[in-house]
């Protein structure tokens, strides 16, 4: 240290001025505590007197000292007298770089006048102003994908063009994580650089970052047992270890779509085990329900086993788009074992057998809808590219032959003709099945159509009953959405479902002449709706939830005429456009005349506008299980709580990010008592030596406390260094130390000299105790001749060889 660096000067608020600290109040009351990427500051007690009254004077809260050629400020000052009765200051400063690092920030603006913060403003235009429609098949995103930043990128937004005149320095690797820059610069490290494995040292006005390869600087300093240091202890804290956790990372979503179309719906096939595989995945089947849930209660083993309510189940499977009477003959074909999932297709079953379903409802749905095609094989007897070809486009995406096409040998033999033996034909048994319940092939949504008033059948209709465009009936653009089902020209007051379903509105009002009306819609989505013919909410007889079928009576007509409504879009959204020929309407008498394949009288896309359902799930695409097999074997293990980073997408990340943050092993204090060596500085890689304890490694040194020598001259107590505690090291020292644990610090006063870092704790201890025995505490210790010759051999600088 130059002559200039063993003085501490003080500078005066406007920098014009600096007066040397006396050298006595140095001396006598200088302490430092440096911790790297902590702790740098220093305490000093100053004391008034005529030679120094111009230094006392100046050292005022955040006035700058200078010490060892760095700036340093007073954030602390207790001022009061010694026992002399002089006048003091007791002052607390921290380098000038932390007040610095406080001032950079980076912090959200807030709404003012001039730049509000502006919500609301969305509009949406008509379903027909593009020509996107809903496509089936599976959509992973990534739910919490966050940008990533290297450590240097962060430094640069909050440092470059700075008003506080701070630089930095990179030295080292880090990974690059997902962090928000913003708040104080100081907060912002102490937060995050942890994360990073980083470390930083001020030097003046510029932020060395290091990790821990590039912080070390080897050196041939020696600290000696009984030399320049008199003894060595050791502290454990087991309170907080983990060595056994589960890491979950990559939050993802997954949006599984099925799309039935018009002409298609929701309509089954059971006339060949080919036609059924044809079927849409929710297909409707016409089975007496009642009779179904009976027999799959009776036979089915996973329901016995795990007692499930079977209305539950089938409302489950219907709700999550699959056909319930396909998924209760599929059950039924699988059988055993009932630890494994519904179908047979996973090999656990979730506890929840309702959540199970959904499970495999939706692994149903990604596999119907896959893109790819590939059909199932068994001991190398398949079907041919060409084969796979033809099915890939006969089976096409939604269809329940999709699925077993690729799930299921049999299947796969049973289709191309092939003997399957033993493993049957899983179609023909769910068509089997299906038909012992009462099922049979349906059209497509809800089965037949009909009219209104049967008696009278088609009839005749006018023009302004008619839908479409018609000039001159009255209406806004002449359009009119619906059909009209005149008193006298369709005679009778018993108004007929003209298409099978599922009541969904009921004795409701609409405004605009549409008057009380309900609505049936059917498997695919269909909306049949009934209006104008009921002059009271009573005159409806069909209640929400109510199954009908075609030609089931559901309400009383006691008006002129009955008016008709076919949509597929939401009902309330389909009367704003009740005067807009845009394809949300389709032709009632059309669609009645053809089955369900009617003209809308816009355009040939109308009449077969798909309707979708899609199913989210969300999961980690990361996932694995931590466990530090040497933490576990020298301390049992220690579970802790899952680590979940839902923005870390990679695996090499993910684990580097536990690395740094799991504290495996217990936190460990290093004591080394009366050490002295000037001239030392963090990062310094140490030799340890302990001849009698046969210790001689290298440690790192990562702070000290005390008086600094290179100021005060050797202390009599010394200083206390702190160290770090990872890798082999430390391993090593606790090893040498229980092999003589007696020899040391029976009599000695520790010093507190510190192996905790901070950061991470990587240290390798055996589980010993080293309790000392105090049943003879009146006794000195007792050495043999033999060890204190070799001590003193060893004191005088001497090389000994020692046997333990």
């Amino acid at each position: 240290m130059k002559d200039w660096q063993k003085y501490i000067y003080v500078v005066t608020k406007d920098n014009k001025h600096s007066y040397r600290i006396d050298y006595n109040d140095i001396d006598n009351s200088f302490k430092r505590n440096e911790k790297v990427g902590a702790n740098y500051e220093f305490t000093l007690t100053v004391t008034y007197s005529t030679q120094y009254k111009d230094a006392f004077n100046a050292i005022q809260g955040k006035c700058g000292l200078w010490y060892n050629g760095q700036f340093y400020n007073v954030q602390r000052m207790e001022p009061g007298i010694d026992e002399h009765g002089f006048v003091t200051k007791k002052i607390t400063c921290t380098h000038t770089i932390i007040d610095c690092l406080k001032n950079i920030r980076i912090d959200d603006p807030e709404p003012t006048e001039d730049n509000p913060t502006i919500t609301g403003g969305n509009s949406s235009g008509s379903s027909n102003q593009n020509n996107s429609q809903p496509q089936a098949g599976v959509t992973v995103t990534k739910t919490s994908e966050k940008e990533t930043y290297s450590l240097e990128s962060c430094l640069h937004k909050f440092i470059d063009n700075n008003d506080q005149g701070v630089k930095f320095e990179i030295h080292g690797a880090f990974p690059s994580l997902s962090v928000e820059q913003k708040g104080s610069l100081y907060d912002w490290i102490t937060q995050n650089f942890k994360a990073f494995g980083a470390y930083w040292i001020p030097d003046g006005l510029t932020l060395k970052v290091y990790d821990l390869a590039t912080l070390i600087h080897k050196t041939d300093r020696v600290f000696r047992y009984m030399s320049n240091m008199t003894g060595v202890d050791l502290d454990y804290n087991f309170q907080d270890m983990v060595n056994d956790c589960w890491v979950y990372g990559g939050k993802m979503k997954k949006d599984i779509t099925t799309v039935s179309d018009g002409a298609s719906g929701g309509g089954g096939s059971l006339d060949s085990a080919e036609a059924f595989a044809k079927s849409p995945i929710n297909a409707s089947f016409g089975v007496n329900k009642q009779t179904m849930l009976n027999d799959f209660a009776t036979k089915d083993v996973r329901v016995r086993a795990w007692g499930v309510d079977v209305n539950r189940l089938y409302d489950t499977v219907k709700n999550a788009g699959v056909s319930p009477e396909w998924f209760f003959a599929y059950d039924l074909c699988e059988g055993n074992p009932t630890s494994w999932s519904w179908l047979n297709h996973y090999a656990n079953h979730l506890a929840d057998p309702y959540q199970d379903a959904i499970r495999v409802c939706n692994w149903i749905k990604e596999f119907a809808n896959s893109n790819s095609f590939t059909p199932a094989s068994y001991g190398g007897q398949g079907v041919d590219s060409a084969t796979a070809a033809k099915w890939d486009k006969e089976f096409g995406k939604g269809t329940i032959g999709r699925l077993y096409l690729q799930g299921t040998a049999a299947a796969v033999w049973e289709i191309a003709g092939q003997n399957s033996g033993r493993y049957g034909k899983p179609l023909s048994q769910c068509v089997g099945f299906i038909k012992s319940w009462g099922g049979h092939t349906q059209q497509a949504g809800g089965g037949s159509w009909g009219w209104p008033f049967p008696s009278v059948g088609e009839g005749k209709f006018m023009d302004a009953q008619l839908f479409g465009v018609h000039a001159g009936n009255g209406r806004p653009n002449n359009f009119h959405d619906g059909l009209d089902f005149g008193s006298i020209d369709h005679p009778g007051s018993e108004v007929h479902a003209i298409h099978g379903g599922t009541c969904t509105v009921s004795r409701a009002w609409g405004n605009g002449g549409i008057n009380w009306y309900c609505v049936i819609q059917d498997a695919s989505g269909l909306n049949v709706e009934y209006q104008e013919a009921f002059s009271s909410a009573s005159d409806i007889f069909v209640n929400v939830g109510q199954k009908v079928k075609t030609g089931d009576v559901i309400g009383r007509r006691n008006t002129s005429h009955l008016h008709v409504g076919i949509t597929k879009m939401n009902i309330q959204q389909a009367f704003g456009h009740a005067w807009s020929n845009d394809g949300t309407w389709l032709d009632p008498l059309q669609v009645i005349k053809n089955g369900g394949a009617g003209d809308s009288g816009s355009s040939s896309a109308s009449d077969s506008q798909p309707t979708s359902s899609t199913t989210s799930e969300e999961y980690y695409s990361l996932v694995f299980h931590y466990e530090d097999q040497e933490s576990i074997k020298l301390y049992g293990r220690h579970r802790g709580k899952p680590i979940i980073e839902d923005s870390i997408y990679d695996m090499n990340t993910l684990k580097q990010y536990v690395e740094n943050t799991v504290q495996h092993m217990p936190a460990t204090v290093l004591t080394i008592d009366g050490a002295h060596m000037d001239g030392i500085q963090a990062g310094d890689q140490i030799k340890l030596i302990a001849p009698e304890l046969q210790l001689n490694v290298d440690v790192v040194l990562m702070g000290l406390e005390g008086p600094d020598e290179d100021l005060t001259g050797q202390s009599e107590d010394g200083v206390t260094l702190m160290f770090n505690n990872t890798g082999d090291a430390m391993r090593d020292v606790n090893s040498a130390i229980w092999k003589d644990v007696s020899v040391i610090n029976n009599n000695l006063n520790p010093l507190n000299i510190y192996g905790a870092t901070g950061q991470r704790q990587e240290n390798h201890f055996d589980n010993q105790s080293n309790q000392k025995d105090t049943s003879k505490t009146d006794q000195p210790p007792k050495y043999t001749q033999e060890q204190m010759d070799r001590l003193s051999q060893f004191t005088d600088g001497k090389d000994v060889k020692l046997n333990g």
